[in-house]
């Protein structure tokens, strides 16, 4: 009986972080309508908590770790030295012999996907060896190679830009989600596509925003993280951020009973609600649990400040008016200056905003235009139409007969 067709995402999904969850289950939402046969390999840096969250989105899913624990095996090690070692393991999986059934699994795969986010820069070198992995893999069996709604921002030096550009190359499709990364790959990946975030294929989705709890009642809803900000304000990190949202919250004059607060990482994105404390008392705070069991408490009329890339691009694509404020400076202005240049009229605010410079009211300019949400949408869901098409009936028919089903 021949073997089912496996299909192997690369993501970053159990963190949990719900841009990274979004973009995870909206892939395996498309294959459970396009290919719920085949067998869907998730190789995520947490697959126990991967599967908690997405395990009931595709009937034959299943989750590993195998090209996260090949990055953390070489983690120490100089980019170039780890990206070929990458590249080795896979070849001669003994080299790393507590994973060799988790690399043979992987060299059985007939697609290989390395799905969107901002994982691939210079933020996190660490990870480059997880694209060299899917590469060796697709070489080794002849698998199909494709990357979608990457990030590349801020590139490395060189030698890492040169590194990137011949992974790139080996796969049949690039796409990138920002104009940084498409410039950095150039000419010379004649591969390359743009379609933005990955995100803009779920954005249709069911139960991406939620309608009835009671943070889509509040006017004012805040995402604000922790992580990634220490050179926010001069180097003030989450001080300068709390000092900067606590002078908007009294210069527009919002009531803490107006607010509720969005938890797109656990923990680390509740910090600066706790410390704004008496400006924000009778505010409705909704963890992440809550946030991925019903939604982005996104409508109109709603106005929200959100650090958070995701939470501004699903937010504004409901056309709520908001302010984004960059992080880290050679990371999240990029990011967020990506959805602007989509369409979203929010305005960006960073660690150099003065206080003269904050506005005065709350924006009321609305976010992404309902024709600009379905152009970014169509992109994305031609893509995915290319690496994954549809299938009639009848073709299925004859898939589960050929497979035993």
């Amino acid at each position: 009986m021949p073997d089912r067709d496996v299909i192997y995402l690369v993501a970053l999904a159990g963190n949990p972080n719900f841009g990274d969850e979004f973009i995870t289950r909206a892939w395996l939402r498309r294959l459970a309508r396009v290919r719920p046969d085949a067998d869907v390999v998730v190789d995520c840096p947490n697959p126990g908590q991967a599967a908690v969250l997405h395990h009931p989105t595709h009937p034959r899913v299943r989750f590993v770790d195998t090209v996260w624990r090949i990055c953390a095996e070489v983690r120490e090690r100089p980019t170039a030295e780890a990206v070929d070692f990458a590249r080795r393991v896979v070849a001669e999986p003994g080299l790393l012999c507590r994973c060799v059934d988790g690399i043979e699994l992987l060299g059985r795969a007939q697609t290989v996907h390395v799905i969107g986010g901002g994982y691939l820069n210079a933020v996190w070198p660490q990870h480059l060896p997880a694209l060299a992995a899917a590469v060796a893999a697709a070489q080794r069996s002849g698998a199909r190679l494709v990357a979608t709604g990457q990030g590349l921002a801020p590139g490395g030096d060189d030698e890492w830009a040169e590194l990137i550009r011949s992974l790139a190359r080996a796969c049949e499709i690039f796409d990138v989600r920002d104009t940084p990364s498409w410039e950095l790959l150039g000419d010379s990946v004649s591969t390359r596509s743009f379609t933005g975030d990955d995100a803009w294929l779920g954005i249709r989705d069911h139960g991406v925003y939620d309608a009835e709890t009671e943070a889509a009642r509040r006017r004012y809803v805040l995402c604000l993280q922790t992580d990634l900000v220490e050179d926010f304000a001069g180097g003030r990190g989450v001080d300068g951020l709390v000092a900067l949202v606590g002078d908007l919250i009294e210069r527009w004059r919002i009531r803490g009973d107006e607010v509720a607060v969005v938890e797109g990482i656990p923990g680390v994105d509740r910090i600066v609600y706790d410390r704004l404390g008496p400006l924000l008392d009778g505010a409705h705070f909704t963890p992440f649990t809550d946030l991925w069991r019903w939604g982005l408490p996104a409508r109109h009329g709603q106005v929200w400040i959100s650090t958070r890339f995701h939470p501004h691009l699903l937010a504004a694509a409901a056309g709520v008016s908001g302010l984004a404020v960059s992080g880290r400076a050679d990371y999240y202005p990029v990011k967020h200056r990506s959805l602007q240049e989509a369409g979203s009229r929010w305005s960006l605010l960073d660690g150099a905003t003065t206080e003269s410079e904050l506005p005065i009211r709350p924006p009321d300019s609305g976010g992404f235009e309902r024709r600009d949400v379905e152009r970014l949408r169509r992109g994305k869901r031609e893509l995915a139409e290319r690496i994954y098409p549809r299938w009639s009936s009848r073709i299925r028919r004859g898939v589960r007969r050929s497979q035993g089903a």
